[in-house]
């Protein structure tokens, strides 16, 4: 069907998704394959689901691009009956009209068949009438449009002709254009019902609940209304704040487990009674949560209103602001208007914001008429919004045209946002709406006091302009719910509260104007402003309260005859216009247009200033008068204007005023405050000196210096100035002017160093130091007995035996001695009324310099201060993650080798507690992304020290455990860390020494973990086999990266990591240790053998062996034992295969082996430092099947081509490798594959030939294996063939074929077990 169609473009799009559609369908074929093999595995759960959910995707993206084909079909004939209709314009004679109208008329009557069909084909019944109602407006306009046209030619002087003619000519060219905006407007799904599309469903699904009827629950539907519930809660939080967000998901998660709970019931056979019980309860605690998650959510829209309805307005204020000058100035020539594209892009999202909160208030409609007025308006917008988006890009144009119809849609655009308003008012709660924007005004009064603290002029604008405006917002609300009440007493005591509130209002804007005059913050004025908020603030509860029926005057109140005066309309703007306050016309001064609409603002109502004393004296009697004045900050001592030369921190400020006013009493608090200031800056330089680099100690030590010699200096001048009346201030403004630069170079220098502890002690007492006294005191308390804990557990581990140890935690006790005074110089001013800013953050920067160097001492007493100061913080949750794990399986093993009950069960015990330790670091670090503070900092960062204690401390217990097995690991470690120490002293011979001591002890495990994996053919227990498979594999893989790791010491002279380093080393050598104590227990294996392997294992050399072989009795080496150096494919099987002497080409082992990796060309030195795992697993299958002889051998031939087929693979994962592109690497893999079939039969045949059920039944398992693989690759091979270049795709390919030589290696094991089986009985 597609390839017939005509649109290129919509053959080219669905062509492109078609194909993807299939990739995808492929991908949940091999998925589903991949869970059917391991339905236990979580990742494969939701690759199944991710990969279904790419399919469902791509279908909805061709229906998407089908209907917009229609779409485009439909437009292109609107287009073309516009086309013909300007060239029925253009007829000059009859003849011409008549054969242009009949080219019309055919283009109009395709333009009605297709938007018929399209019309009959929505599921919105209102663009459905909209377009029928277009097509009728058309065929009624067609003999008009005839007549007119004929009028005009036969009489073209006719005035009246003329204006009939363009009067149908613009109605057909509106109508058509109507039909194109229906087209590409927004399609509801369902027509307008009795309410919203939430509130319906709540209804129904509380409904059903109340019945507690299984019957009806089974019958009704109940799993859609309240997955529809659900989901439609989950799209508001997902645009809602954060902490209404998670509280909407957490009511959602409950009601999920609820619904689950409810059909686990029904689906369950238990008795009736019992069922019907557990049924509601289970319906009344759904009902419960649901109300809970309906409150939360309404809140969450009502402060999305809020949001959005600030934002905007501010918005498409500033536009028009912008477009008025233009209009005025410049109204017919062209100019540049390239400046107003981000106006109207904010103005578009905005736009677009407002529509998706109205679809929100639809939808918790309670009523059909309120619920339909709120989707005229949000319809209203979107077809506004649609005439926007194409007039931002005729802006590029420069035309004044589209600046003018611009202006034409926002005033629109206003006039419809009142509507939508007017229509929230009947859906929202007036008194929560209020109570929510109170709450908001209080959050803007305290942004208010911070950004003066601050001195930011730009935040103070910020939080001032959102505090007007939430309180326009209010005023707005409540006289809307004032004109729809017909109570006219509670009407008039409304209005009564209202009026109170509007000059509050008003004063309040004057106090911001008066604050934002000049380039600064008027600092004289912030009283003020201060009483002002306030009292606005009190009112505006009082208004609040109002609305509940309360603080009304009384009925004979003069109050309530002078709300019933009329209200006299002033010249003078509004206060709404404080809103506009804008920030670059306020740093012009004077001249901003702003301040001085803001200077001839008043008040809107003039009656209010004569009632105004009438409405204070009844204020009076409801509250106390002292409480509406008492200003946010202090007003003492009084700060000086802020002089443009200068830049002063807050403390100096003070000095300088007090020392102008010539207080001496309050100057000398002010010099002890500076003082203190001095001093906790000059402390953390001098502690800072021991963790920073070379420059930034120089640094440090000349402010350090400076501010030493600077400070009695200030205070002497300040103090001498103060008491003098002749001393001019320019020496005291002088030294004021170093000193606070001298602080604030050294805080820079100290904040990278203090790190995060700063920001987060910093970030949670800024503001809230009166009440949040106690909370702060808790955090900062909690925050040090952590650090206690772990430095007490560090002392009592005793994990190190040198001999400055002492010293060493002497050092650690006094920092942490330092880090509790710290604390408590925190907490002390922290819970004080005095002090300034600038010197919170002094003692918070002492604080945090303080923990983190406490830090780094334990890092360095651990050992791992330089590794994880270069990870990141994500790559330190991994490596510890990594190395927990790995140090705990260490302890199993190592506890099954206990012969002692009581060290196995001590063991068992650290694996417990680690185990638990690792979950809680996880949490808390889980928990500090999520929520930061101070307190999760300091539990991420401890536990994650706690931790690495732990780790160091059970690794302490595994060396004794396994002394004999790590001894040899130890000293090859012991020689790389020589090495890179001592890399400027004979470096070829200790890199020499370390080679050859690599290469041997490589070559020795990697002997005796071939000699072990021939020893697994006597363990009869199939799964006891596997698992010492897998561990004995793990051993040639970790004796690899250890050694690896140890080179890149050698190579690159740093010595990086040592933790992961040694918990390698314990994980490695219990692993060996529990392999050759295996081993031993088995029967029929040669008493030789074992101690070769032990021997080999535990990296002793050939005499040492002989010399413990011949202590051993002669009767025991008569034992048989498995040779060695023989396998069966010496003795023969002449029902499958034909005799071939093994050669087993250890030149392999040592080519691949990590002394001489460095040295093939396929795999250089530097893949070998990354140490790519699967490049090495290739190397490794290689070598396993270099082990056989190919001579004759048709099996080890087949099985050799693919292990070279695999390695070049690999090599193509790097660019290198004889394999050229994609098309050849796919084609390796269907060699691998086809290969692979002749392995497959030769095990099938060994399988039906074998006497030992044993043998045939793990053949059986391994040849299904194979197969199953087999086609994983098949498929996995066909989807990386139409993948574009993808190096994660290129690595699940090579992966599975890698899990598919693994598998086929085993098998010819396996085989060869079976051979042996075969051959001896039938011998005997």
């Amino acid at each position: 069907q597609i390839s017939e169609t005509e649109d290129e473009v919509l053959h080219m799009e669905v062509s492109s998704m078609l194909e993807s559609v299939t990739v995808s369908g492929q991908h949940v074929l091999l998925a589903a394959q991949k869970l059917s093999i391991q339905p236990s595995l979580t990742e494969h759960r939701e690759e199944l689901i991710t990969a279904t959910q790419n399919v469902f995707l791509g279908v909805v993206k061709v229906l998407l691009v089908d209907d917009d084909a229609t779409v485009r079909r439909v437009v292109a004939a609107a287009d073309r009956v516009l086309e013909c209709l300007s060239e029925l314009v253009s007829s000059s004679d009859i003849k011409s009209l008549l054969k242009s109208f009949q080219v019309f008329s055919q283009a109009l009557l395709l333009l009605n068949s297709l938007t018929v069909e399209r019309a009959h084909s929505l599921q919105d019944p209102r663009q459905t009438k909209q377009l029928l109602d277009s097509l009728e407006t058309l065929r009624r306009c067609i003999s008009m449009l005839h007549t007119a046209m004929c009028t005009t030619i036969k009489h073209p002087t006719s005035e009246q002709a003329q204006d009939a003619k363009r009067y149908i000519l613009d109605k057909v060219q509106s109508t058509v254009s109507e039909i194109i905006i229906t087209l590409k407007s927004e399609c509801h799904s369902e027509s307008l019902g009795p309410c919203g599309y939430y509130t319906g469903r709540r209804n129904s699904v509380l409904q059903l609940l109340t019945s507690s009827s299984t019957s009806s629950i089974r019958s009704s539907g109940f799993d859609s209304m309240i997955r529809d519930l659900v989901f439609h809660c989950m799209v508001v939080a997902n645009s809602s704040r954060r902490e209404f967000q998670q509280r909407v998901v957490g009511h959602c998660r409950h009601i999920l487990q609820f619904w689950s709970d409810i059909k686990f019931i029904l689906k369950s056979s238990e008795d009736p009674d019992n069922a019907e019980q557990s049924l509601e309860k289970t319906c009344t605690l759904l009902v419960q949560q649901i109300q809970m998650l309906d409150k939360a959510l309404m809140t969450a829209v009502l402060y999305q209103v809020l949001d959005t309805f600030l934002t905007a307005s501010s918005t498409v204020e500033e536009l028009l602001s912008v477009m008025r000058p233009i209009l005025v100035a410049h109204s017919s020539t062209k100019m540049d208007l390239n400046f107003i594209q981000p106006l109207v892009e904010d103005f578009i999202s905005s736009t677009d914001r407002i529509i998706q909160v109205a679809n929100f208030i639809s939808a918790v409609a309670v009523d059909a008429k309120s619920l339909e007025n709120v989707e005229n308006s949000r319809a209203c917008l979107t077809r506004l919004r649609a005439r926007i988006a194409p007039l931002s890009l005729e802006l590029a144009d420069n035309s004044i045209q589209t600046v003018q119809t611009l202006h034409e849609v926002c005033q629109k655009w206003e006039e419809e946002n009142i509507q939508l308003q007017d229509a929230l008012g009947d859906v929202m709660d007036v008194r929560e709406f209020t109570s929510v924007a109170i709450n908001e005004m209080v959050n803007d009064r305290h942004g208010c006091d911070a950004a003066y603290r601050e001195q930011s002029y730009k935040l103070f604008n910020e939080h001032a302009t959102n505090l007007i405006c939430h309180m326009k917002l209010v005023i707005q609300s409540v006289r809307r719910h004032l004109d729809r009440s017909d109570n006219p007493i509670y009407r008039n005591g409304l209005l009564v509260l209202l009026k109170q509130v509007q000059p509050s209002q008003t004063k309040v804007g004057e106090s911001v104007r008066d604050m934002l005059l000049g380039s600064s913050l008027n600092v004289e004025v912030y009283t003020t402003f201060s009483d002002n908020v306030s009292m606005a603030i009190q009112h505006f509860k009082v208004l609040r309260k109002g609305l509940d029926g309360q603080q009304h005057p009384h009925l004979l109140s003069p109050l309530r005859e002078g709300a019933r005066q009329p209200e006299i309309s002033q010249s003078c703007l509004p206060v709404k216009d404080t809103c506009e306050l804008n920030l670059d016309h306020m740093r012009r001064g004077s001249a901003s247009p702003v301040l001085n609409i803001m200077r001839d603002s008043q008040t809107e109502h003039e009656e209010e200033h004569s009632d105004e004393e009438t409405i204070e004296a009844e204020l009076a009697r409801k509250y106390d008068r002292d409480d509406l004045k008492i200003p946010a900050v202090s007003d003492e001592p009084k700060l000086i204007h802020k002089p443009l030369e200068f830049d002063l921190l807050p403390l100096l400020y003070e000095v300088v005023t007090v020392t102008k006013g010539k207080d001496v009493t309050v100057l000398n608090q002010a010099c002890n405050g500076v003082l203190e200031l001095s001093n906790c800056y000059a402390q953390a330089a001098k502690e800072a000196l021991a963790i920073v680099d070379a420059v930034d100690r120089r640094t440090l030590e000349s402010f350090r210096a400076e501010l030493v010699s600077l400070t009695p200096l200030l205070v002497q001048t300040a103090q001498e100035t103060a008491m003098s009346s002749a001393m001019s201030t320019e020496s005291i403004y002088k030294y004021s002017t170093q000193f606070s630069d001298l602080i604030n170079n050294t805080r820079k220098v100290l904040l990278p160093v203090a790190g995060t502890w700063y920001h987060a002690v910093y970030t949670e007492l800024q503001g809230n130091l009166p009440t949040m006294a106690t909370t702060v005191t808790q955090q900062l308390n909690e925050v040090m007995a952590l650090c206690a804990d772990v430095v007490q557990l560090l002392t009592s581990s005793d994990l190190t035996s040198q001999s400055d140890s002492q010293e060493t935690f002497s050092i650690l006790h006094n920092k942490l001695n330092k880090a509790q005074n710290n604390t408590r110089y925190l907490v002390e001013f922290s819970t004080s009324l005095v002090g300034q800013v600038d010197q919170l953050e002094g003692l918070c920067i002492l604080w945090g310099l303080s923990i983190q160097i406490l830090l780094n001492s334990l890092d360095k007493i651990l050992g791992t201060s330089t590794a994880m100061n270069q990870l990141s913080p994500q790559k330190q949750l991994s490596v510890l993650s990594e190395n927990s794990l790995r140090i705990q399986e260490a302890a199993r093993l190592t506890s099954l080798n206990c012969k002692s009950a009581y060290k196995s069960k001590q063991l068992t015990g650290y694996q417990d507690e680690l185990k638990i330790l690792t979950e809680a670091y996880l949490k808390a670090a889980e928990e500090l992304d999520i929520m930061p503070s101070v307190m999760q900092l300091a539990k991420s960062e401890f536990f994650q020290r706690h931790l690495l204690i732990k780790i160091r401390a059970l690794s302490v217990h595994l060396s004794k455990a396994n002394e004999d097995y790590e001894t040899a690991l130890q000293n090859i470690v012991s020689i790389a860390y020589f090495a890179a120490e001592h890399f400027r002293e004979n470096t070829e011979d200790a890199e020499q020494k370390f080679e050859n001591a690599a290469q041997r002890l490589f070559e020795n495990v990697k002997l005796e973990t071939k000699r072990v994996e021939d020893c697994l053919n006597y363990i009869r227990d199939p799964r006891a086999r596997s698992n010492l498979r897998s561990i004995n594999d793990h051993l040639s893989f970790q004796i690899s990266d250890i050694i690896s790791r140890a080179r890149l010491m050698v190579e690159t002279h740093y010595i990086c990591d040592t933790l992961s380093l040694e918990v390698q080393i314990q994980c490695w050598s219990a692993k060996a240790h529990y392999v050759v104590e295996e081993i031993w227990k088995q029967d029929g294996i040669h008493q030789e053998a074992k101690e070769h392997m032990r021997a080999g294992l535990q990296g002793r050399t050939p005499e040492d062996i002989k010399e413990v072989l011949a202590t051993i009795p002669s009767k025991v080496k008569e034992v048989e034992f498995p040779d060695t150096t023989m396998t069966s494919w010496q003795k023969g099987n002449t029902e499958c295969v034909d005799a071939a002497k093994p050669n087993m080409n250890m030149a392999a082992v040592v080519k691949y082996g990590p002394g001489n990796m460095k040295k093939d060309d396929g795999v250089r030195s530097t893949a070998y430092k990354e140490a790519s795992s699967l490049t090495y697993t290739s190397l490794f299958l290689k070598q396993e099947s270099d082990s056989w002889d190919p001579k004759d051998n048709r099996i080890v031939q087949v099985t050799r081509k693919m292990a070279d087929t695999l390695c070049y693979m690999t090599q193509y994962l790097k660019k290198k490798g004889p394999i050229p592109n994609k098309a050849a690497f796919v084609t390796a893999a269907k060699d691998v594959i086809s290969n692979c079939q002749s392995v497959t039969h030769f095990i099938r045949v060994i399988a039906n030939h074998c006497l030992d059920k044993q043998c045939t039944v793990e053949l059986s398992l391994i040849v299904e294996q194979i197969l199953t693989i087999t086609n994983q690759l098949n498929i996995i091979s066909s989807v990386n063939a139409v993948t574009p270049g993808c190096k994660s795709s290129d690595e699940i390919l090579v992966k599975n074929a890698q899990n598919l030589l693994q598998t086929v290696l085993r098998g010819v094991h396996a085989a060869e077990t079976a051979s042996i089986t075969v051959n001896l009985t039938s011998k005997t």
